[in-house]
């Protein structure tokens, strides 16, 4: 009998520190700030994006393939120790004369569409994920995202959904093929005046507070460029941390992962078609 309650002695102390440590992990993961992530995207069509690549700070940078400073520009992400994507032109409904080239078309067969990716892909050094540039209409199309996924597994690049469009299916596309992914939160600058700007980046501090995380897409304008370079004080006063995209990506997966496995019981359960996230 005293054998058995030294037994039970020895289990409860250890299952008392078990307790104790989980406990102060959560209290510490609690207690880390909240990060966000800003994409710049459009790099490599003006000398005037340098201006961008020049801020100080971790920004992620979504380079387009084949611009006159493609090359150049990523390869000056990659020495200051900052993140490059490769920013993919794909179809939107509207407007595609804006696209470059490189533009994935949904009417492709699948070897273009094959063969287009990594062309694009290999214009732009150090690549680590890619993002769409438009593409309203190619995130919206199933078999060509299929495509897609797969070759951004067979390469270990990660997706950000630029969501230009909330019938997007890419994210989900991108979960199902067991790809890093995570999707856009805020556009800063549909509009290039400084209280839009402004009021943009309050609701991404709002965000981030809220859900310890955040990302938003801006672009190499001048008038955001010089915005930019005013938000490191902003953020240190709100303690939120600047960081590459690739850091939020294990919780952004998860939850994209989640999403997905609940939309698929969703669709089983009522025998309807899954809504796209």
């Amino acid at each position: 009998m005293r054998l058995m309650q030294r037994f039970n002695l020895k289990v409860s102390h250890r299952l008392a520190v078990v307790t104790l440590v989980l406990l102060a992990s959560c209290q510490f993961a609690r207690a880390a700030n909240p990060q966000v992530a800003i994409v710049i995207d459009d790099i490599g069509y003006r000398l005037s994006d340098q201006a961008a690549v020049d801020l100080t700070g971790q920004f992620t940078y979504a380079v387009v393939p084949f611009a006159p400073l493609t090359q150049r520009l990523a390869h000056a992400v990659y020495t200051s120790e900052r993140e490059v994507i490769a920013h993919l032109p794909m179809e939107a409904l509207s407007n595609n004369h804006l696209l470059g080239k490189g533009a994935l078309i949904s009417s492709m067969d699948e070897a273009e569409i094959r063969a287009q990716i990594n062309l694009s892909i290999d214009n732009i050094p150090h690549v680590r994920g890619i993002n769409n540039h438009m593409g309203s209409k190619f995130t919206t199309q199933p078999k060509p995202l299929n495509w897609l996924m797969d070759e951004l597994s067979q390469r270990n690049l990660y997706f950000l959904d630029s969501k230009t469009t909330p019938l997007s299916m890419a994210e989900r596309s991108a979960s199902m093929h067991g790809i890093r992914t995570a999707h856009r939160h805020i556009f800063l600058d549909n509009k290039l005046d400084e209280a839009y700007l402004s009021g943009q980046f309050k609701q991404l501090i709002a965000l981030a507070k809220a859900n310890n995380h955040a990302i938003a897409i801006a672009h190499p304008h001048p008038q955001t460029v010089a915005f930019l370079h005013t938000i490191a004080p902003l953020l240190k006063q709100h303690n939120i941390d600047l960081v590459p995209l690739s850091m939020l990506l294990p919780t952004t997966t998860a939850q994209a992962k989640k999403r997905h496995e609940n939309t698929q019981l969703v669709s089983v359960n009522s025998g309807q078609g899954v809504a796209p996230n």
